[in-house]
């Protein structure tokens, strides 16, 4: 359990120095006195895992690919933290090997077996991590896992669980991640039908994972809604509070399904429809580009132009960095090194988007920890055991500091370059103003006329 623990730590402060932002949405949703199937959609390798170890407050059981057992020292370390192996006919077959079902049969009696102890385990059951814009095809195997635990004592009460976890740019540091926690399925209530119980509960489990995630035909059109659905966001939202992100990727994943739901219905209706609806993502596009020629961001264009505001800004963000400053300074010193280190290690050979970011969480946190331990050796060695254990404690704290005052200084400083521009200009705001304005109105009444199917050409 100490082991568990740890792990869990190391993760969550790995995810948290990665990426900018982890919004969790629904984590009440999470039964805690009941065994708990997390199923989970795997588009970003040991990264998924390590989200759901980071956010779930229960001791999780996970299973892997059997492929990175091989090493034995790996084997070791992950059979301790209770990863379980799961062999996939596609590992078999690329090994020149014949399928054999029963290799699996121990992992799944483990897997039973922890469920009717009331505890909680997590599969991929799309079998593989991928770079697809959409769900894989689901194996059958969480399903039968469920099926199996709900006849066995103990695991009647059995929830499935599922968990959408969805990218900005899963490759690209200080991005942001959305995950989303799905209404559990009761397995007590699920009535199966008499025939292929497990493909019915397979396609319930899919169900509820595409409700959890965003799904694409193409790469391009994932691409190009979230784009979409960003802008959309900067037309509609306030001016975001300064702090380290401009929104959480929730609220563009929230827009972005609208926006799925509209184009169903767009393209099920008339040519006029499909005009003005192009007419309107080509205006949002048109004001994005025109707004970035300026060197500004339309989230910016709310900024007040009043000097009372405007020294009250640049007083709050001066206190901020001359306090905080030096310990980022501190921080950033300390671990530029194994993080450099870490990154050249990731970007080496990389053959698909899920490397960069696993690579760089394996390689970073076993460089930090050595660099910790040298450098907390050192102090000890020159100062003593208490100023040494000081130090330590220090290192990830004002690392913390330096990756927060960081993002917020490239916001702040983003913010502060447009308030001048604005007050250099002040048509240009007035115009980009005007434009967002009207553009909300478009929308809004665009959003209205398509639920009553009463829209007119296009002028």
């Amino acid at each position: 359990m100490l082991l568990y623990a740890l792990m869990r730590a190391i993760a969550g402060t790995a995810l948290r120095w990665f990426y900018s932002d982890i919004q969790v949405e629904g984590r009440e949703r999470i039964p805690r006195d009941r065994p708990l199937l997390l199923v989970v959609n795997h588009p970003n390798a040991l990264v998924d895992a390590l989200l759901v170890v980071s956010i779930v407050p229960r001791r999780v059981l996970l299973t892997a690919k059997s492929t990175i057992f091989v090493n034995p020292l790996a084997s070791l370390l992950l059979r301790w933290l209770g990863v379980l192996p799961l062999f996939r006919t596609s590992d078999v077959a690329r090994d020149g090997a014949r399928p054999d079902p029963s290799r699996n049969r121990d992992t799944f009696r483990a897997v039973v077996a922890a469920l009717r102890r009331g505890g909680a385990v997590m599969i991929f059951p799309e079998g593989k991590s991928h770079d697809e814009p959409s769900l894989a095809p689901l194996k059958s195997g969480a399903a039968r896992m469920a099926l199996e635990a709900r006849e066995s004592e103990g695991a009647t009460e059995l929830a499935i669980v599922p968990i959408g976890l969805t990218f900005e740019r899963k490759d690209a540091p200080r991005t942001r991640v959305f995950v989303q926690i799905g209404e559990p399925l009761a397995m007590e209530t699920w009535r199966p039908p008499e025939k292929a119980p497990a493909e019915a509960l397979t396609g319930e489990i899919d169900t509820r994972l595409r409700a959890v995630t965003l799904n694409y035909a193409t790469t391009d059109d994932a691409a190009r809604a979230m784009r979409i659905a960003s802008l959309v966001a900067a037309v509609f939202e306030d001016l975001p509070e300064i702090g380290v992100v401009d929104r959480h990727l929730g609220d563009e994943t929230a827009i972005a399904r609208r926006i799925n739901d509209l184009a169903a219905r767009i393209a099920h209706a008339g040519a006029n429809v499909r005009a003005r609806a192009e007419q309107l993502v080509q205006r949002l596009e048109a004001l994005q580009r025109s707004a970035a020629e300026q060197g500004v961001q339309l989230e910016d264009v709310r900024i007040s132009l009043e000097t009372r505001r405007a020294a009250r800004f640049v007083f709050r963000e001066g206190w901020l960095l001359l306090v905080a400053g030096p310990f980022a300074l501190w921080g950033r010193v300390n671990h530029w090194l194994p993080f450099r280190a870490a990154r050249l290690i990731a970007m080496r050979s990389v053959e698909s988007a899920v490397d960069p970011a696993m690579r760089t969480l394996v390689a970073g946190a076993s460089l930090v920890l050595i660099a910790y331990l040298l450098q907390s050796v050192a102090v000890g060695l020159i100062w003593g055991l208490v100023p040494a254990l000081i130090y330590l404690v220090s290192l990830p704290l004002t690392a913390d500091v330096n990756f927060y005052l960081s993002d917020r200084l490239r916001r702040a400083t983003r913010r502060a370059r447009a308030f001048l521009r604005f007050q250099r200009d002040p048509e240009l705001r007035a115009r980009l103003a005007n434009e967002l304005v009207a553009l909300r109105e478009d929308i809004a009444e665009f959003d209205r006329a398509l639920r009553t199917q009463t829209i007119a050409e296009p002028v």
